[in-house]
């Protein structure tokens, strides 16, 4: 087995936390920005977790911390989606907030079953994580689900929206999520990939995602400095 090597990781989470830090402080819409830093700050929250993980297997603390940060990712990214829909509706509200609901439940399951992962290795720039079967169905309706809900809602709203600024920033954050997703799953098709390493490739993947999220960042930032206009 090839050693684990924590470059990818350290070099990924570091730009993900400056793109965070650039995106709160920012110019701009807050209720757009915040959930953008936010998004950015749990992938950099993963990565390093992931390299705590490799560096010391044994804890589990550091495996209950690397799910938290991605468990987290669909209700914020829907929030996002919410607060980028234009006309805003207030009855779709209900939507990020089940998926915070349920984020809450996959927490309280994550921090409190001491079996949720089994066991860990670590091997070249991925981390393998072995948990229940029953965990990982319920975890993976979830998060896929959520994932799901921010592109084809964030399309939805796309069609209905007379703001161009907004309907780009939904481009960019439905981008940015296929960006990851169908690389992830053809990587897992094509190489057969071990057991227990999607959760470690679609985070490493989602630096596609960070880069399209600082495109968003920037355009806000524009509109912020009054460079460019919104309806």
């Amino acid at each position: 087995m090839i050693s684990y090597s924590p470059l990818l990781a350290i070099v990924t989470g570091s730009f993900e936390l400056i793109a965070a830090v650039f995106a709160f402080f920012s110019p701009g819409r807050k209720r757009i920005l915040y959930p953008v830093g936010l998004l950015l700050l749990l992938l950099a929250g993963y990565q390093f977790s992931e390299v705590f993980v490799c560096s010391v297997p044994n804890n589990r603390f550091f495996h209950r911390i690397a799910f938290f940060d991605i468990t987290w990712l669909p209700p914020v990214g829907l929030w996002l989606v919410y607060q980028l829909s234009s006309p805003l509706k207030r009855w779709t509200k209900i939507i990020p907030i089940g998926y915070f609901s349920a984020g809450v439940i996959m927490t309280l399951w994550i921090f409190l079953d001491s079996t949720f992962v089994t066991k860990s290795v670590c091997q070249v720039v991925i981390a393998l994580f072995h948990s229940p079967q029953s965990f990982e169905m319920v975890y993976g309706i979830f998060y896929q689900s959520g994932l799901a809900g921010m592109i084809f809602w964030a399309a939805a709203a796309t069609a209905y929206s007379d703001d161009l600024v907004l309907r780009k920033h939904m481009a960019n954050l439905q981008l940015g999520v296929l960006g990851f997703v169908l690389p992830s799953f053809a990587f897992h098709l094509i190489t057969q990939e071990p057991e227990g390493a999607l959760p470690s490739v679609m985070c490493h993947f989602a630096l596609i995602l960070a880069l399209s999220l600082c495109m968003l960042i920037l355009r806000e930032r524009r509109y912020g400095l009054g460079k460019i206009n919104s309806p």
